[in-house]
């Protein structure tokens, strides 16, 4: 097909998702409308496609994870235990140190969809300064991924470092000054929002992080497993002991409880993001937008087109590697490593299909430029940053 007519392609899917989730009309249909839009740049490949995507095996675990997850924040929200972890967490540690605590913690855990276990612990803590949808779900979001930067079990930055042949360490040391920019970036945003006045009395034994309890034993339980099988195996073992635990905890299950914690469009939403990604890919747009972008200034280039792979593919592992064998022979200090890297993640971190945004963006309801108005310019703010600081390393 005709590059133009295909990048038109793309940029169409694109505004169809956006239009219809900012119109707040179902994500699920929006995602499967914008991949039939580009499927028509591939129409004799979308039938196959669709069949690779349907019975991936790890496309299937990633559905069953994400909607374990879902009922068991759901069970841990109506039973009052992530109110009273709440709580607790308030005694130990200030206003402004919880909400950045719990999506980072969290964040650091090899949880697929984990943006949905910390996004009911957010909500409730921000909801008593005022705060709004779109303020949590930044909060959830920024917190949760710019550890990532400097974090050295990130699979992106060890693949990085292989391909490189650059010390991981080396890689991370570069990246520790983006990093404290995106922490005090995040943090100028939270210390705006006044503590309560009055902080809730929880039952007495709030203080002793029983809530975690079903959170800790999933991760954990996955995490061990996971030196011996793979980690989607590890979490569909782990998860539902998880929410065995939750159960025992909430002691009395209702009706609504169960009702509320199934999401059929949440799955069906999983899977349209890995059809989207899939089409992608089969079109073969990154490389005409590989070959175009090469032209410009190597900073400029490096800086724009990892950006742009990363949100058409928002799967930071995938962009790394497109990206890195594009620019192998001008990669010849850690700076432009760390400057790709950046760039990709950056763009990965906010696209509307990168599955811990939609997930929380399903969670909170915000209003679409509500949420983007806050999320978008930091990271391009990263982003600039990071071509001025290493493209003068």
């Amino acid at each position: 097909m005709n590059e133009a007519i295909l990048l038109a392609l793309l940029i169409f899917s694109f505004g169809v998702i956006i239009a219809m989730v900012a119109s707040k009309k179902n994500f699920a249909v929006a995602i499967l409308l914008g991949s039939l839009i580009l499927g028509l740049a591939i129409t004799d490949q979308v039938a196959h496609v669709f069949m690779e995507t349907a019975t991936d095996a790890s496309v299937l675990s990633l559905i069953a994870i994400v909607l374990m997850i879902k009922f068991l924040a759901t069970v841990m929200q109506e039973s009052g235990q992530i109110k009273n972890l709440i709580l607790t967490l308030q005694k130990k540690l200030s206003y402004s140190g919880v909400l950045i605590a719990i999506p980072s913690i969290l964040g650091l855990l090899p949880v697929p969809g984990g943006a949905l276990m910390s996004a009911p612990l957010v909500h409730e803590q921000g909801e008593q300064s005022g705060m709004k949808k779109g303020e949590m779900m930044f909060i959830n979001l920024w917190y949760r991924h710019i550890w990532f930067l400097i974090f050295p079990l990130s699979p992106p930055l060890v693949l990085i470092a292989d391909l490189s042949g650059i010390n991981l360490f080396a890689i991370i040391a570069m990246q520790i000054p983006l990093f404290a920019l995106a922490f005090f970036v995040g943090y100028l945003f939270v210390r705006k929002f006044p503590a309560p006045q009055k902080k809730e009395e929880g039952p007495q034994d709030a203080g002793n992080l029983q809530g975690l309890i079903p959170i800790l034993l999933t991760v954990l339980l996955a995490t061990a497993l996971s030196l011996f099988i793979s980690t989607y195996t590890a979490f569909m073992i782990a998860l539902p002991l998880g929410i065995v635990v939750a159960l025992l905890y909430a002691g009395n299950v209702n009706k609504d409880m169960i009702t509320k914690g199934v999401s059929v469009s949440l799955g069906v939403a999983i899977f349209g993001i890995m059809f989207f990604k899939n089409i992608i890919f089969a079109s073969g747009v990154t490389d005409i937008l590989s070959s175009h972008l090469t032209h410009l200034p190597l900073i400029v280039t490096i800086t724009s087109l990892s950006f742009i792979i990363g949100f058409l593919t928002a799967h930071n592992l995938a962009a790394i590697g497109i990206l890195y064998p594009i620019f192998s022979p001008f990669l010849t200090t850690p700076g432009l490593v760390s400057l790709l890297y950046i760039s990709s993640f950056m763009g990965y971190l906010i696209s509307p299909i990168h599955p811990c945004v939609v997930l929380s963006y399903e969670y909170f309801r915000p209003g679409f430029l509500e949420s983007y108005k806050i999320l978008a310019p930091s990271a391009i703010a990263m982003v600039i940053s990071a071509a001025l600081i290493y493209g003068l390393w």
